[in-house]
């Protein structure tokens, strides 16, 4: 009789309106809302067999854990470091500061897996349960589950998040991982829409990764805008929170290529939407942020014909080993790129640069039909100064050419393995700089100056372990978007440089450390705050402590994203941190 109850007001739930109350989605193990095992296991029979309770992935590596399993442990400690198989678990983050919760996780040692970092193995922040869904029905199921128990809800596909959004203690997890499919359409129909119709669309199950999308879409001819780290689920919150990567400065951000979503949402219903057919909410996830309006389940998105990919790589460190004349050598070399960072924006010119207070390491890139002249033409006058700066060693000053995108990704796939590995403890602080900066000598001077005292902050406040700036060229100056199409950070349309500051370390820091830390890295963002009044930073690789977040990741979008959040999910039971809508913590 229990079940039938439970069944008939499960059935009451999905067919009701709507309720606008937001019941606060609070409830945890233990108390009596929470779910018996009988009820859970009705909801992993309503969804196929794809509940399952979160196991960490480095569980079956500690011997006090139940799940200890030494054959399953060797498995995990060969994935560990690999981010792709790393990405197949569910019980995981790419960043294991957000897998912990305070001194509690259940992490193996990046440098080592066979060491683990904890005395015992802990949930940490992650999801209790999980649904790997393989179908919209699957998220359906979880979202009424979640209503019916005031449970509040987590959407994640690979953990590869700078904010932790995706992992959530005592929630209910949407895993999008499996929703693989892939298909590309040379004569694209809309939904219900003849204006959204186009040539050369790509569509991708929400749980793509990166690496997977470029080599389908390139062995049809044609490239997506997407990211660099291949490991990224391209569809998820990247690909609705901006997506930056090789293909922006001429195409735009991969949000500026959405041409329509499939989508769940908060009701439970399924949804295809474009420009035609629910164009606030389409709006609202061009941009906007993924996790917070609507689960996306598929993303269909303009792509372009392949073209070879040309690169400049520059690899220096700095002279002599004190403090004053390493700080001369970056001074030197941050100059020399402001000052020519005008003509490379102009030529479409893209890439990253890493800095550290001892060396530099530039990948510049440039997507385009040529043999490469277009490159060494925008960057000659570089070339040649930095071939002859005082305090500068080079290592490396040439020039590299790939016949396809996937050709050069098998190459800075290599580079992406040593220099960002997955499973270290991480975090950023982040500006986008405006390009009036880079007009004049003084603004110049300040904004190298801005750079070097967060460094050197940086230094100061992680002693012995690995600090430096990124300086990102991948801004979409291309495409103004003055019709204002996207949701996305309007000082996007404004930046130049995507400076970020990064934090790297391999064990837990003490409390006092880490908050010593997170408070230093806010503030060494300052100066940069001081040259960008009104500008702000990208939502997806910003600070996570960031106090006027809605200003700094939204700007003027902020309110209307709010009206349309609280339309399609008056409830909030999307509600990620520091996302439209957060709520704050909830106890």
């Amino acid at each position: 009789m229990r079940f039938v109850i439970f069944v008939i007001f499960l059935l009451g739930v999905a067919l009701a309106a709507p309720s606008s109350i937001d019941p606060g989605y609070n409830c945890k193990p233990g108390q009596k809302c929470w779910p018996s095992l009988q009820e859970w296991q009705h909801l992993n029979h309503t969804i196929d067999g794809h509940l399952y309770q979160t196991i960490p992935l480095g569980a079956p590596c500690y011997e006090n854990s139940t799940y200890y399993d030494a054959a399953v442990c060797s498995v995990v400690e060969n994935d560990y470091n690999n981010s792709i198989p790393r990405g197949g678990y569910y019980g995981q983050t790419y960043w294991p500061n957000w897998e912990a919760c305070g001194t509690s996780g259940c992490s193996l040692l990046s440098s080592n897996p066979e060491v683990t970092l904890y005395s015992t193995c802990s949930l940490g922040r992650l999801a209790t349960y999980y649904v790997d869904v393989r179908n919209t029905s699957h998220i359906s199921a979880a979202l009424q589950f979640a209503k019916v128990h005031n449970i509040r809800i987590s959407v994640k596909n690979t953990g590869h998040d700078f904010f932790g959004r995706s992992t959530v203690p005592n929630s209910l997890a949407i895993w999008t991982h499996n929703l693989k499919s892939l298909d590309f359409h040379q004569t694209f129909t809309a939904h219900n829409c003849p204006s959204a119709n186009a040539q050369n669309v790509g569509e991708m199950g929400a749980g793509v990764i990166a690496g997977d999308a470029y080599r389908f879409f390139n062995s049809h001819g044609v490239d997506i805008t997407g990211g660099y780290e291949e490991s990224v689920g391209i569809a998820g919150g990247f690909g609705q929170g901006g997506g930056v990567g090789d293909y922006t400065t001429t195409y735009g951000l991969m949000v500026d290529n959405a041409v329509e979503f499939e989508v769940v949402t908060a009701e439970g219903q399924v949804r295809t939407i474009n420009e035609c057919n629910d164009p606030e909410l389409f709006w609202a996830m061009r941009g906007g942020g993924g996790g917070t309006y609507a689960i996306l389940t598929k993303y269909r998105v303009q792509v372009y014909p392949s073209v070879p990919v040309h690169t400049y790589n520059f690899l220096a460190t700095f002279k002599d080993t004190t403090n004053a004349t390493q700080q001369q050598g970056l001074r030197e070399v941050l100059t020399a790129h402001a000052n020519n960072q005008i003509i490379w924006s102009s030529q479409l010119v893209t890439g990253q640069v890493d800095y550290s207070t001892k060396g530099v390491s530039f990948g510049l890139v440039l997507p385009y039909a040529d043999d490469g002249s277009r490159l060494k033409r925008a960057t000659a006058s570089f070339f040649q100064t930095v071939s002859n700066l005082t305090y500068v060693n080079v290592l490396e000053n040439n020039y590299t050419s790939f016949p396809t995108y996937t050709d050069y990704l098998a190459f800075s796939a290599i580079d992406a393995r040593a220099t960002k590995p997955p499973g270290i403890f991480s975090l950023l602080a982040s500006r986008l700089m405006p390009r009036h900066l880079f007009n004049a000598s003084e603004t110049v001077d300040s904004l190298v100056s801005a750079v070097i005292e967060g460094m050197e902050k940086a230094r100061r406040l992680l002693p012995l372990q690995r600090t430096g700036a990124q300086v990102v060229l991948e801004t979409p100056l291309s495409t103004p978007d003055n019709n204002q199409k996207t949701s996305a950070l309007p000082a996007w349309r404004e930046a130049m440089w995507h400076v970020i500051h990064v934090g790297e370390w391999y064990e837990p820091l003490a409390p006092a450390a880490l908050q010593k830390a997170t408070d230093g890295f806010l503030e060494m963002l300052e100066p940069l705050k001081k040259l960008s009044p009104g500008g702000g930073a990208y939502f997806n690789e910003a600070h996570y402590g960031e106090p006027d977040w809605e200003q700094t990741f939204f700007g003027a979008n902020y309110n209307r994203l709010l009206d349309i959040k609280n339309k399609y999910d008056p409830t909030h039971i999307f509600d990620c941190y520091k996302c439209v809508g957060w709520r704050g913590e909830q106890e």
